[in-house]
């Protein structure tokens, strides 16, 4: 039998996938998992099925083939379209993130029956997840005393928020999650084609619009590596918001907000995990602990300056700023 992952294999850039570029000009994303880990093979058909559901709005690659765990691939991998572009450059290319946004936002939800997760009240449901890993992860990860308590109050201040934020509808849509511009890729036709949809599941759209452009999100890739300006970021959401329409955007406007601070969170606390986990030795028990064995030593060598620089006191108190 042909061997399914001949070609090159590429730099690895995170804990989730391996790539190998194939010699029939497609990708496969080879996803890591430890033997016995019952869990992977769920997250592979979750993810398989957001390829299928995202497809038509033609911004993300194309699925041809799901390969299931075996002995020596325990976490399966996909085989989609290679991508041939580069990240985006930043500010200039804030609105071709906009678009790829707005247009796989305004896809039909999945139906009840898919495997892509869902949130019934996102806010609640990513406070609660935030809670867990403060819980876990916060005074270890994170030395200075004035930084851990900023993070523990604004945790506070956004569990305060639930009351007020109830009166409201949340807009549900299906949520990328992980939309820091690392994991969008510009092509020669200028088209930003969003490729990790590891984190696909309905939920707020306003977390999306965050994760793009918080500094958590725009220095975490070493090739994007860009501080946007305030006035910068209220232009990339005024672009998206134009784009979904006025009955859509008023909906949106109560939880852009709230769902900023939020997602500041919840990626300060994934990095938190990432400190605490990956600097951990193996432990047998927990299959889904995190390693950056595999990391490329460039990309591990910037995410580590960058995690150490997010948990300074004088970075923490300059985004909580911006809405305080």
């Amino acid at each position: 039998m042909a061997d399914p992952f001949d070609g090159e294999a590429l730099p690895a850039t995170g804990t989730a996938h391996g790539h190998v570029r194939l010699r029939n000009g497609r990708l496969a994303r080879v996803a890591y998992a430890h033997e016995g880990d019952a869990s992977a093979t769920g997250r592979l058909h979750a993810q398989a099925a957001a390829f299928r559901h995202l497809e038509p709005a033609g911004r993300t690659p194309r699925l041809h083939e799901v390969i299931d765990q075996r002995p020596g691939l325990p976490g399966g991998a996909l085989i989609v379209d290679f991508i041939d572009g580069r990240a985006p450059r930043l500010p200039d290319e804030l609105s071709l993130m906009a678009d790829t946004l707005a247009r796989i936002h305004a896809l039909p939800l999945p139906a009840a029956s898919s495997p892509i997760p869902r949130q019934s009240d996102p806010f609640l449901a990513t406070l609660e997840a935030i809670e867990l890993n403060a819980m876990r992860f916060l005074d270890e990860a994170v030395p200075d005393p004035n930084a851990r308590a900023a993070i523990a109050e604004e945790l506070r201040a956004m569990r305060a928020l639930v009351p007020a934020l109830g009166c409201y509808t949340q807009p549900l849509a299906v949520a990328l999650a992980d939309t820091h511009p690392g994991n969008f890729l510009v092509d020669a036709s200028h088209i930003a084609w969003f490729v990790d949809l590891e984190k696909v599941h309905v939920g707020s759209p306003a977390i999306d619009l965050a994760h793009a452009t918080l500094p958590t999100s725009t220095l975490w890739h070493p090739d994007v590596g860009t501080l946007l300006t305030r006035t910068e970021v209220q232009a990339f959401y005024d672009d998206y918001l134009a784009r979904i329409g006025k009955t859509a955007a008023d909906a949106l406007q109560p939880w852009l907000l709230p769902m900023r601070r939020l997602t500041w969170l919840r990626t300060t606390l994934f990095m938190a995990r990432w400190r605490v986990e990956t600097r951990s030795p193996r432990d047998p028990s927990n299959s889904s602990q995190w390693s950056d064995a595999g990391l490329d030593p460039r990309m591990k060598a910037h995410i580590d300056a960058r995690i150490d620089q997010c948990f300074t006191r004088d970075v923490v108190r300059s985004i909580r700023s911006e809405w305080l």
